[in-house]
C-alpha cells in the first residue's frame, strides 16, 4: 500500500504582478483533503494516499484551473501556480481590473477563515486616501476611530472603547507607546507598510484573548517573486498659518534566492508632514438650586505641528525543505512631532453660586522652542519576531519567539504661562456652541497691561512598554476531517513612566517680563476655523522660550514639583496561556470548532504617594492578586451552498485593567484642583460573546453580509468622578463601574453596478445598543447609560469607477455620538457627562495607469472640513472643537 503521509506543497500567486495570494481554496478532487493559502500564498496538503491526483484551485475574481500530480512514492511533490484575474463569462475570460484585485483578495479571505473576519488587502488600502494602519481600518463595518490632530489613532471596534480591543503585527500583540493605557497608537503605522489588515471579531482558541470587541492584525509584507516598487507624492495642508507642505516616499524590494529557498522582502517608507489646527474649549457649570447653565471657563488655542514619520520593515523566510522553514519579520515605526501650542484661557468667571463676576482672568500660555527638542514628542514602536514550521508526518510544530517595545519620550518640553488678573469681561453664550468670552486684554500679551509670569517649567517625559513573548503549537490530523491543536504561550511585560518636573522661578521676574515685552510672537490669522469672532491674541516667542538658560542659577530658581512625579511608576504582568482545540468538518458542508483557553495573570506595581502638606513623594509597592481566567469556544461554519456562508459563534474573552490604574499611587495638582487616585483592586472586565454571520457571494467579485452581534459585559471600569471631602477638590479615581451589555447588527454588500460597466459599490451599517446594569457609581446606578465609546449608528460608503486605465474613489464615513471613553467623561451626574460628537468625513482619490509598470494617483482628505467636537451634557454645550481643514496629495507609482 503506498504511504498515507506523502503531501503536496506550494505557492499560488498572481500572474501579472507575482505576487502572493492568499485565502486560495486548494483541494484534491474527489476526496475531502485540501487546503487554504495563507498569507505568503503557500498552502499544504498532507496524507496523500493515490499515486496520482487532480489538484483544483478556485479564487474569487481569479480563473480556477486543474492541475493533474503525479506523486513519487518517496518524497512530497512540489506544485506552484500562477492564477489569472479575470472572470469566466460565458465562453470568455472578463478582465479583472486593479480596484477589483484588492477587493477580491479580501472576500477570499473572509469566506474562508473560520471566524467572523473582515480583511483590508494592500490592493484596497492604497486604494484609499489612507495615510496611517487606523484610517485604513476605518472602512472596516463596525469600526469607527477617534482622531488626534486629524488622523485616526484609536479604534472602537462594535461598539466598545479602544481598551478593549487588541491589536498585532504579524499575530503577536504590540505594546502602547501611551503613558497610562494599553492603547496602542495606529498613526505610528504607516498603511503603505502593510499586505493586509486583518479584524478578528471572534477568537478561537489559539488566539490571544483579550479582545473583546476584536482584534487588529497587522500583517507586514510576505516575500515572492522578484518585486521592485517605488513611490513618491507632495501635497500641502490647507490650514492657514500653520499648514504647509506634506512629502512622501515609499519603496518595496522582495526576490527569492538559493533556489527559491530564502525569500526576502524589505520595505520603507517616510513621510514629512507640515500641519496643524484651530481649537475651541469651554467647561460649563451647572447650579445646583436654579438649574442655571453658565460658562466657567474657555480656551481659544492654535497649533502648528511637524511630524515625520518612518517605517522599515523585513520579513525572511528559508525554506530547508518542504516539511521545515524558517520565519523572521520585523517592522520599526517612527514617529516624531514638533508642536508649537498656543493657549489663551478665560477663567475665574463665576462665583461659588455659579453668578458671573465683574472680573475674571486671562492666561496666555504656549508650548514650544527653537531646537527641536524643545517642542520635540517621540513616539517609537518595534516588533521583531522568529518562528519556525515543522511538519512530521500528520504532526505540525509551530513556534514564535517575539520581541516588541513602544516607547515615548518628551526631552524638552518646555511651557510658559503668562496672566492678568481682574479683567472686566463679558460673555456671550446666546449659542452654546460657539460660546464667546470677550476681556480687555483678550489681543494677548501686546495689548499691555499689568501681566505676571504665573508658571515656567520644563519636563523631561519618557515612557517604555516591552513585550516578551514565546508560543508553541501542536497540530495533529487524527483523520481526514478531523484536526486536534493544543499549545501555550508566556508573556512577560513592563511598563514603566519615568519623567522629571521642574518649575522655574525668575531671580529677577521685573527684568524677566521686560525682555518678555520685547519677545513677542503673534500667531493671529485672517480665518480661525471655528470662527473669526475668537482672537487667538500674542504670545511669548517661540524662540526666546526654547533659548532661555534655565539653568542657570543666577537667572532662575529651579525647583522639582513632586506632585507631578507622582505619576511615574513601574508595572511588570506575566501572563502564561494554554490551549486546546478540535476542528471536525463534520460533513462537506459543517465545520465545528471547540475548545477552551485558559490564562493566568499576576502583576506587580512600584508607584509614588504625594503628601501635599508634607510636600513628599513617598515610593509605594503593591501586587494585584494573580488570578486565572477559563475561556471556553464553540463555533460552527456552515455552507447553505458554493455561494452561502452562515457561521455561529459562542466565545469568553477579556480586556485587563490599564497599567497605571492599578498602580496604587496619590497624585495632587494643586494648580488644576484635582486629586487622582490608583485602585490595585480593579478587576479585569469579561465579556461572554454570541455572534451569527450570514455571507453570500454574488459572483462578479460582490459579496454581501448581515449579522447579529450580543455581548454581555462584566465589570466594565471607568474613572470615578467625585469631590474630596478634604481638600473640595475634583477626585478621578478608575472603579469597577459595574456591568453592561452590546447588542448589534452589522450589514456590509460590496458589488459592481449593472447598469454602468465599472461602476462600483461599498457600504456597510452597524447598529449598536448598549446599556449599562448595576451601575455602582454613587448618585448614577438609577441613570439609563450607554457603555462609553459605544456609538449607536457607524456607516462608511464608497464608490468606485474604473475604466481602462483610470480609477476613481469617493469615500464616506460616519459614526454617531457616544459617551467619551477618556478619563473622567461619565461625571457625578448628566451634565458633567462629556460625548464625542457625531462625526462625518468625505475623501476623493484617484489613480491613472500610464503602462504596467507605472501609474500617477492623486488624494483629497477631509472635503468636509469635519472638526473634532466634544459636548458636554447636552449636544448644544460645546466642550471642545477642533478644526484641521482640507488636505491634498499627488504622486507616481513605479512597479518594476
Amino acid at each position: 500500500m503506498p504511504s498515507t503521509s506523502r503531501s503536496i506543497v506550494g505557492t499560488i500567486v498572481d500572474k501579472n504582478d507575482k505576487l502572493p495570494l492568499p485565502g486560495v481554496a486548494v483541494r484534491v478532487k474527489g476526496t475531502s483533503l485540501g487546503a487554504v493559502t495563507d498569507q505568503s500564498g503557500r498552502y499544504r496538503i498532507d496524507n496523500i494516499g493515490s499515486d496520482s491526483v487532480v489538484i483544483s484551485v478556485s479564487y474569487i475574481g481569479y480563473v480556477g484551473e486543474e492541475y493533474p500530480v503525479s506523486m513519487n512514492r518517496l518524497k512530497s511533490a512540489i506544485l506552484n501556480i500562477s492564477l489569472t484575474p479575470g472572470l469566466v463569462v460565458g465562453q470568455e475570460i472578463v478582465v479583472v481590473g486593479e480596484q477589483l484585485k484588492g477587493q477580491a483578495k479580501a472576500i477570499n479571505q473572509q469566506i474562508k477563515s473560520d471566524n467572523i473576519t473582515n480583511v483590508i488587502a494592500a490592493d484596497q488600502i492604497g486604494k484609499f486616501p489612507d495615510d496611517n494602519a487606523g484610517d485604513a481600518l476605518k472602512r472596516i463595518p463596525g469600526i469607527s476611530v477617534f482622531n488626534d490632530q486629524g488622523e485616526a489613532r484609536f479604534i472602537h471596534i462594535r461598539g466598545t472603547e479602544p481598551r478593549f480591543n487588541s491589536v498585532m503585527i504579524n499575530g503577536e500583540r504590540i505594546p502602547s507607546a501611551e503613558a497610562e493605557t494599553r492603547t496602542v497608537q495606529l498613526d505610528l503605522v504607516p498603511a503603505d507598510m502593510l499586505q493586509t489588515i486583518e479584524v478578528n471579531k471572534t477568537l478561537t482558541p489559539d488566539m490571544d484573548a483579550d479582545a473583546i470587541g476584536g482584534s487588529v492584525n497587522l500583517i507586514t509584507m510576505a516575500p515572492s517573486e522578484r518585486r521592485i516598487s517605488i513611490t513618491a507624492g507632495g501635497g500641502a495642508n490647507l490650514i492657514e498659518g500653520s499648514g504647509g507642505p506634506r512629502s512622501k516616499f515609499s519603496g518595496v524590494y522582495g526576490n527569492r534566492f538559493m533556489d527559491g529557498k530564502l525569500g526576502v522582502v524589505v520595505a520603507g517608507s517616510y513621510e514629512d508632514n507640515h500641519f496643524g489646527s484651530d481649537d475651541i474649549e469651554a467647561e460649563w457649570k451647572r447650579s445646583g438650586t436654579t438649574g442655571q447653565i453658565n460658562l466657567d471657563s474657555q480656551q481659544v488655542r492654535t497649533y502648528d505641528i511637524e511630524r515625520l514619520r518612518k517605517s522599515l520593515s523585513t520579513t525572511l523566510d528559508y525554506r530547508f525543505n518542504e516539511n521545515h522553514t524558517l520565519k523572521f519579520s520585523g517592522i520599526s515605526n517612527w514617529r516624531n512631532d514638533w508642536e508649537q501650542r498656543y493657549r489663551t484661557t478665560y477663567t475665574s468667571l463665576l462665583d461659588d453660586d455659579n453668578n458671573y463676576l465683574d472680573k475674571g482672568e486671562i492666561r496666555m500660555q504656549n508650548k514650544g522652542g527653537t531646537d527641536k527638542d524643545a517642542r520635540l514628542e517621540e513616539q517609537r514602536m518595534m516588533s521583531y519576531s522568529l518562528g519556525g514550521e515543522h511538519h512530521f508526518g500528520k504532526l505540525e510544530v509551530d513556534w514564535q519567539a517575539a520581541y516588541s517595545k513602544a516607547s515615548q519620550e518628551k526631552p524638552n518640553e518646555r511651557y510658559i504661562d503668562i496672566r492678568e488678573k481682574k479683567q472686566p469681561f463679558t460673555v456671550d453664550v446666546s449659542d452654546p456652541g460657539k460660546p464667546l468670552v470677550i476681556m480687555d486684554a483678550s489681543s494677548g500679551i501686546a495689548s499691555g497691561g499689568d501681566w505676571k509670569l504665573k508658571s515656567l517649567t520644563e519636563e523631561h517625559e519618557y515612557t517604555e512598554d516591552i513585550d516578551k513573548a514565546f508560543g508553541l503549537d501542536f497540530k495533529y490530523d487524527l483523520a481526514d476531517r478531523l484536526k486536534l491543536k493544543a499549545g501555550g504561550k508566556i508573556r512577560y511585560k513592563k511598563k514603566m513612566s519615568d519623567n522629571d518636573y521642574y518649575e522655574y522661578t525668575p531671580v529677577d521676574e521685573d527684568a524677566f517680563m521686560n525682555e518678555v515685552y520685547n519677545h513677542l510672537y503673534s500667531p493671529s490669522k485672517k480665518h480661525y476655523l471655528p470662527g473669526d469672532q475668537y482672537v487667538v491674541g500674542s504670545y511669548v516667542d517661540p524662540a526666546f522660550l526654547g533659548n532661555l538658560d534655565l539653568n542657570n542659577a543666577a537667572l532662575f530658581d529651579k525647583a522639582t514639583a513632586l506632585a507631578e512625579l507622582a505619576g511615574n511608576y513601574t508595572a511588570k504582568e506575566d501572563v502564561k496561556a494554554a490551549y486546546g482545540m478540535m476542528t471536525w468538518d463534520a460533513t462537506d458542508k459543517l465545520r465545528l470548532i471547540g475548545g477552551v483557553r485558559m490564562e493566568h495573570t499576576s502583576n506587580q506595581y512600584d508607584a509614588f504617594v504625594y503628601d501635599a502638606d508634607a510636600d513628599t513623594l513617598t515610593p509605594v509597592h503593591g501586587a494585584r492578586e494573580d488570578y486565572t481566567n477559563v475561556l471556553p469556544h464553540l463555533s460552527l461554519r456552515y455552507k447553505l451552498d458554493s455561494f452561502t456562508n452562515v457561521r455561529l459563534a459562542y466565545t469568553h474573552s477579556l480586556a485587563r485593567p490599564n497599567y497605571f490604574d492599578l498602580a496604587p499611587y496619590r497624585q495632587i495638582l494643586a494648580d488644576d484642583e484635582e486629586i487622582y487616585v490608583g485602585n490595585p483592586s480593579l478587576k479585569a472586565t469579561l465579556s461572554k460573546n454570541f455572534d451569527i454571520m450570514i455571507d453570500r457571494y454574488l459572483g462578479s467579485v460582490s459579496l454581501v453580509s448581515i449579522g447579529y452581534f450580543h455581548k454581555s459585559i462584566s465589570d466594565f471600569i471607568v474613572t470615578q468622578k467625585s469631590t474630596d471631602p478634604v481638600t473640595s477638590y475634583e477626585l478621578y479615581q478608575p472603579v469597577n463601574g459595574g456591568d453592561g451589555s452590546i447588542n448589534g447588527l452589522e450589514a456590509s454588500a460590496q458589488f459592481q453596478l449593472p447598469f454602468l460597466k465599472g461602476l462600483g459599490l461599498y457600504l456597510n451599517y452597524t447598529y449598536t445598543g448598549s446599556k449599562i446594569k448595576h451601575f455602582n457609581i454613587e448618585g448614577r446606578d438609577g441613570d439609563d447609560l450607554p457603555l462609553p465609546g459605544s456609538p449607536k449608528h457607524t456607516f462608511n460608503t464608497s464608490v468606485s469607477y474604473e475604466t481602462g486605465p483610470l480609477g476613481l474613489r469617493l469615500s464616506g464615513n460616519y459614526h454617531s455620538d457616544f459617551i467619551d471613553s477618556e478619563e473622567g467623561a461619565i461625571g457625578e451626574n448628566a451634565w458633567e457627562d462629556r460625548y464625542y460628537d457625531s462625526s462625518f468625513t468625505l475623501d476623493f482619490n484617484g489613480t491613472y495607469r500610464f503602462s504596467k509598470q507605472a501609474q500617477m494617483f492623486f488624494e483629497i482628505s477631509n472635503l468636509t472640513n469635519q472638526p473634532m467636537r466634544f459636548y458636554q451634557g447636552e449636544k448644544k454645550y460645546v466642550a471642545q472643537e477642533e478644526w484641521y481643514d482640507r488636505r491634498f496629495m499627488l504622486g507616481l507609482k513605479m512597479d518594476f
